[in-house]
């Protein structure tokens, strides 16, 4: 359009010197009479032509559309644009043919750049007018055209409505809002919206059109439209929700408030649902996604809404949530785990979302409706991916709950737990071979012990980072009380699936020991965090105590003893001692020094490949030796003589022989090349000759035990 203007300019100035060369050549009257022929013909036929043209572009976009709904076929089909093309190519035809009335021969130069330049005109008009036919026929373009009409015209309503507040303000408030809520309830718009009932017709009216798009265009494999067709639902409800600010009502759990109900909200996700149970009736998956996806982005849309009071409460969001799990759950008679997958994922997106904008208790009804999406790979084998992609979700919600939340978790992170224990017992009692480890590598998301990426691997870092932080950090202290809260009667669901892990005989079981092991480690780690109060020093320690405790609650049969050992139970029990002991907790120090003992009394009782007795006797030397103290050395040897002498104690036999092993092993441990456990690495530091010492104290007592007490014995010294 610049290059145009600038050449008509040019051409205008250029007049005089036109003007000149041609002078007076059309003065002859029979000259003048033949350029008036030809102004004549051409406009007539550009006006024949604009005709024409018009009247195919109109008709080949009118064919295009005829399927679309009507109110929108009307409003395209009488496009302004078009039809201004086709108004301004006829006119500018008539001037070209008007030229002809030119009066004499010095007007001939100025017509004939005017007729020039309009046939110019009418060419561009032309191709303006193909192009614009093109876009109406576009169904992406005809939904951005619908919405950005309604848009306006719900701005329009909005703009409307707040002249109409400042009008209203003028007269007396009503005597029942004179509360705390007038500051945030806009009275006199709420009214002018409710005298006004049809100020969202022509949004209602879009909502249809576009779940109409979406639909046909999904038939026709045409996702894209299908998709655009969603967003720009989520687009117009934004508007709206923003040209209704400060009227909506949040809801009352004790009574029911009116103006709650919002029929355009309840209109946009009823749509929704509505194509949900067409998409899968027609065993659509692709357009079954495409909606999960727009029920997730409303979900969105309405966690923003405000409502009056201080209710932190989302109502309308809620609704959409009970509308995406109740969409998630319709799947399950149709079979389409990958379908079932992408909803689980958005529902777990937008448990995340909600809490930076509402109180985390209201999430506790889509996590509930998570796990309960877990069970279906308990049902289906083909569903398993499910389970797994549930416990990822549970895993990043429970992370985010613990980094985000700003009020009391207490309840959600309660309800949470239990949801997640209630998923991984009842995905336990799935069969599971030995070479497969289904059952590690489906609830690993939450419970895994090598996994960076998984919940306990996070925590790891988050509290590397807690622990940086200065003493003054508010924010290190509610993410240090929030996991707290997490961790309190946290021991209770481990040790039920410790047991039923071990039952089972499952690989899981290498999971849940390293969980307990490894939570403990960061509660107590927390415990020496500068933000933290003495307050939670205490809780953190004393829920580190009853975690790691769980772990004295593992059968002492020998089929048990010998398959948890499969899991280095006598190396992790060591391991949280020495980290207890480096952390200096020592509460939790002792109790690990006493679980490491019963474990060596439980071991002992049955002969194993594992050694457990010999290497948990190691194990004690090292933390005693550690310790630095002649009294810590009398201590374990006494504990260790009442042990022997106690009911259910190793045989003499085993005794004799781990004595015999641990004079042969006691000076082997400087030898760090071929150390290949944490004990061997931590005796390998330690004084030799203490080390050795020890030792020897020790095999004198098993071996003198195992001399004096018969194999018959009955437990008396």
């Amino acid at each position: 359009m610049l290059v145009l203007l600038v050449a008509m300019l040019l051409s205008g100035f250029a007049l005089p010197f036109l003007q000149g060369i041609v002078g007076g050549y059309f003065n002859d009257e029979v000259r003048l009479a033949t350029l008036r022929s030809l102004f004549v013909g051409s406009g007539s036929a550009l006006i024949g032509a604009a005709t024409i043209a018009f009247s195919l572009v109109v008709f080949a976009m009118q064919i295009n559309v005829e399927r679309m709904p009507h109110g929108l076929f009307s409003q395209l089909s009488s496009d302004s644009r078009l039809l201004g093309s086709f108004l301004g190519s006829f006119l500018t035809a008539l001037a070209i043919a008007g030229m002809a009335l030119i009066p004499d021969g010095n007007w001939a130069v100025p017509a004939i750049l005017t007729a020039i330049w309009g046939i110019a005109v009418i060419l561009l008009l032309f191709l303006y007018a193909y192009r614009r036919a093109l876009q109406l026929i576009n169904p992406i373009q005809q939904l951005s055209i619908m919405s950005m009409l309604v848009q306006r015209d719900l701005r329009r309503w909005n703009s409307l409505a707040d002249k109409a507040v400042m009008l209203l303000r003028k007269s007396p408030k009503p005597a029942s809002f004179e509360d705390d809520t007038e500051l945030h309830f806009n009275v006199h718009k709420a009214d002018f919206y409710q005298v006004n009932a049809l100020w969202t017709k022509s949004a209602e009216q879009a909502i249809h059109y576009a779940i109409s798009y979406a639909k046909r265009f999904a038939e026709q494999g045409d996702y894209e439209v299908t998709d655009y067709a969603f967003e720009r639902i989520m687009l117009i409800n934004a508007t709206y929700c923003a040209a209704k600010h400060g009227t909506f009502v949040g809801s009352n759990p004790l009574f029911e408030t009116s103006g709650t109900t919002d029929n355009f909200i309840n209109t946009a996700l009823e749509q929704l649902r509505q194509t949900m149970q067409t998409s899968l009736t027609k065993g659509d998956e692709r357009l079954a996604e495409s909606t999960l996806r727009a029920i997730g982005g409303l979900y969105g849309v309405y966690l923003k809404i405000e409502y009056p009071g201080h209710s932190q409460s989302k109502h309308h969001a809620k609704l959409a949530s009970g509308y995406l799990a109740s969409a998630v759950e319709s799947i399950i008679p149709h079979d389409k785990p990958d379908l079932m997958m992408e909803g689980t994922r958005l529902m777990g997106r937008a448990s995340r979302l909600a809490l930076d904008h509402t109180n985390p208790t209201d999430i506790v009804s889509a996590v509930q409706k998570i796990a309960n999406l877990s069970y279906v790979g308990v049902l289906k084998t083909s569903h398993q991916p499910v389970t797994l992609t549930s416990l990822e979700q549970l895993a990043d919600i429970t992370y985010d709950l613990l980094e985000k939340g700003k009020y009391d978790i207490g309840f959600p992170v309660r309800q949470l737990r239990s949801a997640v224990a209630e998923a991984a017992k009842l995905f336990l009692e799935t069969p599971e071979t030995q070479l497969d480890s289904m059952h590690r590598n489906t609830l690993g998301p939450y419970f895994s012990s090598t996994s960076v990426s998984s919940l306990r691997g996070r925590l790891t870092s988050l509290a590397n980072q807690l622990l940086e932080a200065p003493a003054d950090n508010a924010r290190a202290g509610e993410i240090i009380r929030n996991i707290e809260n997490w961790t309190d009667q946290m021991y209770e669901p481990q040790k039920e699936l410790l047991l039923l892990a071990v039952q089972k005989r499952s690989s899981f079981t290498f999971d849940v020991i390293g969980w307990a092991v490894g939570v403990s480690e960061i509660l107590n780690a927390l415990s020496n965090a500068p933000a933290c109060s003495q307050h939670l020093k205490d809780k953190l320690r004393r829920h580190a105590v009853w975690l790691i405790s769980t772990l004295s609650w593992i059968p002492d049969d020998r089929d048990a003893v010998i398959f948890v050992e499969q899991y280095s139970l006598t190396e992790n029990l060591f391991e949280a001692a020495w980290e207890g002991q480096q952390r200096n907790c020592p509460e939790f120090y002792e109790s690990c020094k006493r679980l490491l003992m019963v474990w060596a009394n439980k071991g002992g009782r049955h002969e194993t490949v594992w050694g457990i007795f010999e290497r948990a006797i190691m194990g004690l030397i090292a933390l005693t030796i550690s310790e630095g103290t002649p009294v810590t050395a009398t201590a374990l040897k006494t504990q260790f003589r009442e042990m022997m002498s106690s009911e259910g104690a190793p045989s003499p036999e085993l005794r004799g022989r781990t004595a015999a092993n641990l004079i042969r092993s006691a000076n082997q441990f400087r030898h760090l090349g071929a150390m290949h456990s944490r004990i061997e690495y931590v005796l390998a530091q330690l004084d030799q000759a203490a080390v050795s010492s020890l030792v020897h104290e020790m095999a004198e007592i098993l071996a003198t035990d195992a001399s004096e007490q018969p194999p018959s014995s009955n437990g008396d010294p």
